[in-house]
């Protein structure tokens, strides 16, 4: 449900799409940065930003899989929402590690294309000097500057995560927030999005909530505040 205009969520399971908007941002700002990024400095600030993002999804489909999906488990969008979670989960954590090796990611991704593209009986010969190629060009690129290669791999894997990430944000608001609405009440709701909200088992419970409102302008604010004040007085957990 859009949140322009509106003075309050009524359903509380409504705060989805500000959540979305603030994961949008980070995944924005990521994006941005892969394509920039020329140094290895630049990659270290990739690193950083995208292992928030990383963070946060993990989080999130945790969470979600838990108190959201759980409950609506004999719907069939509800086991997608789970499955669609995994799938996301586990490309976000792949491209996580494949930013972390460097401009050796970019090596290995283009040696193991060049291996797929040969014939099957070169294939294994290709594959025995991997390793040998790839510390080959290691030598003659240095480590002095981030290499083209190694930015648009990382560029088009990430896009790949945006797109899963997307899809899942409109199939979660388009049909799981819907049966939410339809098949939880008030008091469920709320449970589910303080502890989408908050994390009681860190050292700092506010880090989701804190980073959702840095992300929101002052109308979208007022609406997360406004539900936040909610839950605080709703019961810690549903009957």
């Amino acid at each position: 449900m859009a949140t322009e205009d509106l003075q309050r969520i009524e359903d509380p399971i409504d705060v989805m799409p500000l959540m979305h908007k603030a994961f949008r941002a980070v995944s924005d700002r990521t994006e941005a940065m892969a394509a920039e990024a020329t140094t290895f400095d630049d990659i270290a600030r990739l690193t950083e930003t995208f292992g928030f993002w990383v963070k946060q999804i993990l989080y999130h489909a945790t969470v979600e899989d838990e108190v959201m999906t759980a409950p609506l488990k004999d719907n069939q969008p509800a086991r997608d929402n789970e499955t669609e979670h995994a799938e996301l989960a586990g490309k976000a954590g792949d491209l996580a590690s494949f930013i972390a090796m460097g401009n050796a990611a970019g090596i290995e991704e283009s040696v193991r294309d060049a291996a797929f593209s040969l014939e099957k009986e070169q294939h294994r010969a290709l594959e025995e000097k991997f390793y040998e190629v790839e510390s080959a060009l290691k030598d003659v690129l240095g480590e002095k500057k981030v290499t083209a290669r190694t930015i648009r791999h990382i560029h088009s894997r990430l896009l790949g995560v945006r797109i899963l990430e997307l899809d899942h944000f409109e199939n979660e608001e388009a049909f799981v927030c819907s049966l939410v609405r339809d098949e939880i009440d008030e008091a469920g709701q709320l449970y589910m999005i303080r502890k989408l909200l908050m994390d009681d088992t860190a050292d700092d419970p506010r880090w989701i909530i804190d980073w959702v409102y840095s992300e929101l302008d002052d109308t979208d604010k007022a609406l997360l505040t406004d539900l936040e004040n909610r839950f605080k007085g709703a019961v810690a957990q549903p009957a």
